[in-house]
């Protein structure tokens, strides 16, 4: 086994048990970067994310989501990555989403700049999509979607370069539909996750790490692959699970029955005849807490995700 970035097979075992799949994740410690032994460069990426990946994947742990679930999921969680792209949103912008799913967020950021057009394998899922956002999408892989080159003013790929085989291919294959001037918005689960670098949570390692992503990116391994694919910018930290996420894993060594859950407002379960104005101050109290702790994971790059957003060399 060899780090396909540098070479190395200076490398660790970073766990042999997946939630999905059989396979090792090793560790290349010069490029601070996680790999999937089990490559799946063999695997027909259209098919495979067309047709089986929301079969398993979608907000309730085993149970399959219908695109209007999907959506719904995820629409009201996109905050985050509108605060992140603000100085970027003009009305006059042009928006491309790679890996755009239900258009959860071609929904919340179609409002804000000229046009958005959103790519992705699952045909269903974008014809919701462009149905849900009255916006053109794209069945099927990027290069097959007749896109103009260097038209877009902004690109995005949230939660997709870890699924690719070569990511500095991708990123590169990515900057030609940038225009002169553009952004590109490359968001990744981070490697050095809280409950796996904060906590050493052992019931979480195998839910972290499965079979469809290829890569676990860290600061300087997804550094590393903007600058081989052409792109210099900025690294943003962020956090969306809230802190009673990590305290459900941290006491009970599982996780949320529902994404939403951990996405949404973090909450005590509070006694249901409490007084509405002690449960009020309650949860002013615990809003409070978690953007502390949000803050803190950010200050010290142990978020669950990272952000590049970047400009072409």
């Amino acid at each position: 086994m060899k780090c396909p970035f540098c070479g190395s097979t200076d490398l660790s075992i970073l766990t042999d048990t997946l939630r999905r799949g059989e396979g090792k994740v090793f560790h290349c410690r010069s490029c601070d970067v996680g790999i999937l032994e089990k490559r799946e460069d063999e695997v027909r990426l259209g098919e495979y994310y067309g047709e089986e990946y929301w079969k398993t994947h979608g907000p309730e742990l085993g149970k399959q989501a219908d695109y209007q679930e999907l959506f719904d999921s995820y629409v009201d969680f996109q905050s985050r990555r509108l605060d992140l792209l603000a100085p970027y949103l003009m009305p006059q912008a042009r928006l491309l989403e790679v890996g755009c799913a239900t258009g959860q967020f071609l929904y919340n950021v179609k409002d804000k700049v000229g046009e958005v057009v959103g790519v992705d394998y699952d045909s269903g899922a974008v014809a919701f999509a462009a149905e849900k956002c009255g916006c053109n999408t794209y069945g099927n892989g990027l290069e097959a979607a007749g896109l103009e080159k260097g038209s877009f003013d902004i690109v995005c790929a949230f939660q997709t370069l870890e699924h690719v085989p070569d990511p500095i291919a991708f990123v590169k294959l990515l900057g030609t539909y940038v225009k002169p001037g553009g952004v590109i918005v490359i968001e990744v689960p981070n490697l050095h996750d809280p409950l796996l670098s904060v906590y050493e949570n052992e019931a979480y390692v195998p839910f972290y790490y499965h079979s469809e992503h290829l890569y676990y990116f860290t600061s300087k391994s997804l550094t590393h692959v903007m600058g081989e694919g052409g792109f210099s910018g900025d690294l943003h930290y962020v956090q969306d699970y809230n802190f009673m996420n990590h305290m459900h894993w941290t006491l009970l060594d599982k996780p949320q029955v529902n994404g939403c859950v951990g996405l949404g407002r973090a909450q005590l379960p509070l006694s249901d005849a409490l007084p509405s104005a002690v449960r009020d101050d309650i949860q002013k109290w615990m809003n409070e807490v978690d953007l502390s702790y949000k803050k803190l994971l950010s200050k010290h790059k142990l978020t669950e995700n990272i952000t590049f957003i970047g400009k072409k060399l």
